[in-house]
């Protein structure tokens, strides 16, 4: 029996090999690692994502040859091998695959992602153990990639770090609600591999932090929390060079003012007409989008930094007071098994 561990050595290997091609065959080089994922892929979701980027890949005039190129050479290589190996087979393939085994035995859907807010100034709030605890009983069931948004940065707080290197296979994204991050702190979470760094651009220093980002060949992406009102906007040509102009090969955007995700429509669009040299996102629809694709169940699992449940709304539950596994029981939408992931 080929064991998980055996699988993903090869895997590694296959991928260090084809990053190191980029340089002296770039668009070749891409193709090849687009096929592989796609070739080591076992479930629908997986299938589905690496058969569409190959399908993308094959228009010579896609502006993501560009951007990729460009990301290659710009960011550090083990950052990128490392988150990259953490959420295309941690979380949705081997991890997808024990969240349904573990989703039908439960009877109730198990999220591929869980979103906490973290603030780590909040006396009465969670604490970086609670949030280290939370990852040691989910990641057992194929949780593996968490999206931590942070009111203060890493400022002081090396216990989130801690986090980020003690769950090695995890995949992070540390939401920065300001662009305050600290050149030694970002080298740490480069080095570690598994955190991409997300800067909202909507604080006057975002621009600032990118550069210094860029400087140190991190692995960081862009985001913008936006109102309803301004979806209509999106595809202006001034607000497309504004994104770019970050340096970015992605950016999230993030409904502020619900979890419905209306961006969702004009990213996805944007991806498959590959309009931009920037792939765009939208957190809450792209995040149902995987769901669908592993269970048919849309489901939002979101964490205030008092513990209690955002998202799904009106639970009145709170992971300090109850264990995580009661309130996903009483919260999760019943789980709907399907012919395969």
């Amino acid at each position: 029996m080929i064991t998980k561990d055996f699988t993903r050595v090869l895997i590694e290997t296959a991928v260090e090999r084809g990053i190191r091609d980029v340089t002296n065959d770039p668009r070749r080089s891409l193709r090849r690692l687009a096929e592989m994922g796609k070739q080591y892929s076992e479930g629908r979701f997986q299938k589905a994502s690496f058969g569409h980027i190959t399908n993308l890949l094959k228009n010579d005039d896609s502006p993501y040859y560009g951007m990729l190129e460009k990301f290659l050479a710009t960011v550090d290589h083990h950052a990128i091998k490392t988150f990259g190996l953490n959420m295309g087979y941690d979380s949705w393939t081997y991890g997808a695959r024990l969240i349904r085994k573990e989703s039908e035995k439960r009877e109730y859907m198990l999220p591929w992602v869980v979103q906490i807010h973290y603030d780590n100034k909040r006396s009465d709030g969670l604490k970086a153990s609670d949030i280290d605890r939370l990852i040691d009983e989910l990641k057992p069931l194929g949780v593996n990639t968490y999206l931590i948004i942070s009111a203060h940065g890493l400022e002081h707080d090396p216990a989130l770090t801690d986090i980020f290197r003690r769950h090695s296979t995890c995949a992070f994204f540390l939401f920065l609600k300001d662009a305050q991050i600290s050149i030694d702190d970002a080298e740490k979470i480069k080095n570690i591999g598994n955190a991409v760094i997300s800067v909202n651009i909507a604080d006057s220093n975002a621009m600032e932090a990118c550069r210094k980002l860029k400087e140190i060949r991190a692995l960081y992406v862009i985001h913008y929390l936006y109102k309803y009102a301004e979806t209509e906007g999106f595809a202006d040509e001034e607000n497309i060079d504004r994104w770019l102009s970050y340096g970015s090969a992605f950016i999230f955007l993030i409904q502020k003012d619900s979890d419905r995700g209306l961006a969702g429509k004009f990213a996805k669009e944007s991806r498959m007409e590959q309009e931009y040299p920037i792939l765009v996102w939208d957190v809450y629809a792209d995040i149902r989008l995987v769901n669908e694709m592993i269970s048919d169940t849309p489901f939002i699992f979101e964490v205030e930094s008092d513990g209690s449940i955002r998202y799904p709304e009106g639970t009145g539950m709170n992971i300090l007071e109850t264990d995580i596994f009661t309130v996903l029981e009483k919260i999760a939408p019943p789980y709907c098994p399907m012919d395969s992931i």
